[in-house]
């Protein structure tokens, strides 16, 4: 099934669906941010059930279907023979009917994640999950937990128990966005000044709250607060959950803001279920005003899970060289059978620098004796506690002892003088004249002139002039040696649109059936113009038709402009064309090797928040065993051009021999 028909499909499956909307949200931009989550849910619905009714693969069992909606760390080979059932129905087999999918207006709303309900009956049963989403980076949506409250399980869980690692690099996440941009091979692109970020973690239970990424400056430190119903229990006539929360709340603001902070529970949600462990907020770069509620929202119900409670804390930590800590707050011994002791120091040399602490709230000297190993089997320190006042002080103490000094990255040494480029050969356009060198290939004068500042100015007309157009008009070619390793070819140009058709051509050319192209082009179509990069190997016998392989990017689709067809990025669009004509850019066609790549290099302008600045997009490699031809410039026009000249000023052409 194409993405195309997919999509049709899903929309005549979802239509019958009554959404049951929230509360009013904090804006329109977060409205739509969690409708976008909402649609993944039901396209991830409506593709399992199209297969499940055609007798198809499996979804979560065809891996590449799958990695379009959930974390990586969720993509398993024949998910569903793991897991012994299917988690999208919650059966062996399935007959669904009264399906809703909807946000939930009681669940918290957090920038990075997004909570969705569905329910539905199968077999006649009614059925409950909730879809836990998170964004990746470049923007998407992705499932990255499913939730069955009918039944208790989470997908994330039961993939742990089964000894999946579910930890996932987010980086290779690949989504339906990433499907839906289509337009041939993917591109390395290089945004100056820009950096990567950390993992994202996923195998979140309902009610987990992503916070705002991850601070690679800071330390990791996750609270497990003890939630059974021994919490209820008062010290000094305050409810001892009272007292924790309390301090909680005020130290998360007292935090280093470099610090990733996460919250955990465990008892608070059922009586008499040792399973009852739930990741609350997620270790991140969080905003104290957001995990604050968090923190209110804990009421002691159950049990005391300890071991079970550090062994989900051990996938809770983020995948990192920072210094890690695991911060228990009790006010009892486990009572589910478990030997936290032993998971304390799993957990504890699972990382270089993970270790565990304890605060005991309230507790005999029998029991603080026993919690006292957890302490020293995680390589953390334990802390007693008799009283409200003695608590909150043990636990500024114990935060305060996970606070280690991060060590200042070591200064980056001094960069190694890269020896500089040499220039083979350099065409200033200065006139009267082209060097010595140059042939103008269906030279009309009318065209082209020098404009005494530089440059020489050229005009085209009447569309087609093209790299593969044998008429095209001032095709410029020169003949000088190419350096026997690597080099670029580089041209200085301004492209002032017109027509909605200009391209600026940059080739090794031999006839227009043998050439490599570099090309920056405009497009206007629907939304507007975009600006685009080719890389194109042409090649055949003269006067047949030859075979083409090419390398095209939309600059305007996810990369310099995010999106053209809303206002803003239109509107930015519209900027960094204006900056074409009146800055300019860089066409480059690379040798390295046998690897020949494209690129274009301009000045972004700062505006419609956009900072602005330099950007770089280089095409991914065609690998060429024989290299021929001559360097060429042309300017011009592609088909269905409108009736309009398109003008171009180039600036400065050059061969430069790089080092090896």
């Amino acid at each position: 099934m194409t993405a195309h028909s997919f999509k049709a499909y899903a929309l005549r499956f979802v239509l019958p669906i009554t959404l049951a909307l929230g509360t009013a949200l904090p804006s329109r931009a977060q409205e739509a941010d969690l409708g976008a989550a909402e649609n993944l849910v039901r396209l991830f619905f409506a593709e399992h059930s199209s297969r499940f009714n055609d007798g198809g693969t499996p979804l979560l069992n065809d891996v590449p279907a799958a990695k379009e909606f959930l974390v990586d760390g969720l993509v398993q080979q024949d998910l569903q023979g793991l897991l012994q059932f299917d988690p999208v129905y919650d059966a062996q087999d399935a007959s669904i009917s009264d399906l809703s999918i909807r946000r939930d207006p009681d669940m918290p709303l957090l920038q990075g994640a997004a909570q969705i309900r569905v329910t539905f009956n199968n077999l006649g049963a009614p059925i409950s999950h909730v879809y836990t989403l998170v964004t990746v980076p470049d923007g998407s949506w992705q499932i990255s937990d499913i939730y069955s409250e009918t039944n208790n399980w989470s997908l994330a869980d039961l993939l742990q128990s089964s000894g999946v690692d579910i930890r996932s690099d987010s980086g290779t996440e690949v989504t339906l966005q990433d499907t839906a941009a289509g337009g041939g091979e993917p591109t390395q692109v290089v945004d100056v000044g820009q950096t990567g970020s950390d993992d994202v973690v996923p195998g979140m239970e309902q009610g987990d709250l992503p916070g705002n990424g991850l601070s690679p400056r800071g330390s990791d430190l996750l609270f497990v607060l003890d939630g059974s119903g021994s919490m209820w229990g008062q010290v000094d006539g305050v409810a001892k959950i009272t007292t924790a929360k309390q301090a909680l709340k005020g130290l998360v603001s007292d935090l280093p803001p470099e610090t990733n902070v996460g919250l955990m529970a465990y008892g608070h949600r059922r009586e008499g279920d040792c399973s009852d462990t739930e990741i609350l907020y997620p270790v991140s770069n969080f905003d104290t005003e957001l995990l604050k509620p968090v923190i209110e929202a804990v009421t002691p119900r159950g049990k005391t899970p300890i071991a079970a409670a550090l062994q989900q804390a051990a996938s809770a930590m983020p995948a990192s060289d920072r210094p890690a800590n695991v911060l228990l707050i009790s006010d009892g011994l486990e009572t589910c059978g478990g030997d936290p002791c032993a998971t304390a120091k799993a957990l504890a040399e699972q990382g270089i620098n993970t270790r565990v602490h304890v605060v005991g709230f309230d507790l005999t000297q029998e029991e603080n004796e026993a919690l006292q190993c957890i302490a020293d089997n995680g390589g953390g320190n334990y802390y007693a506690a008799n009283d409200a006042e003695s608590f909150t002080k043990a636990v500024k103490q114990a935060v305060a002892d996970t606070a280690e000094a991060v060590e200042p990255p070591a200064p980056a040494p001094e960069p190694e003088e890269t020896p500089a480029s040499t220039i083979v050969f350099e065409e200033t356009f200065d006139g009267p004249q082209l060097a010595p060198g140059w042939q103008t290939l269906n030279a009309t004068d009318r065209l082209t002139r020098f404009t005494g500042n530089g440059t020489l100015f050229v005009s085209a007309l009447e569309g087609e002039t093209l790299y593969d157009n044998s008429n095209a008009l001032n095709r410029l070619v020169l003949d000088e040696a190419l350096p026997d390793g690597d080099f670029d070819l580089s041209l200085t140009f301004k492209l002032h649109q017109q027509s909605g058709r200009e391209s600026v051509m940059l080739s090794l050319f031999e006839d227009p059936n043998n050439q490599l192209v570099a090309m920056a082009w405009i497009w206007t179509k629907g939304c507007g113009s975009y600006l685009n990069l080719s890389l194109i190997r042409v090649s055949g016998e003269t006067g047949g038709k030859p075979e083409e392989s090419r390398f095209d990017v939309n600059l305007f689709n996810k990369q310099i402009v995010k999106r053209l067809c809303d206002k803003a990025g239109r509107a930015y669009g519209d900027l960094v064309l204006e900056s074409l004509a009146t800055e300019g850019a860089v066409l480059r066609l690379k040798r390295r090797g046998r690897a020949i790549s494209a690129a274009l290099e301009l000045d972004l302008p700062a505006a419609e928040g956009h900072d602005g600045g330099a950007y770089v997009h280089e095409t991914d490699p065609l690998t060429v065993l024989r290299l021929s031809g001559k360097p060429s410039v042309l300017a011009g026009q592609w088909s269905k051009a409108k009736p309009a000249e398109s003008h171009f000023e180039l600036d400065r052409f050059a061969i430069e021999a790089t080092p090896e």
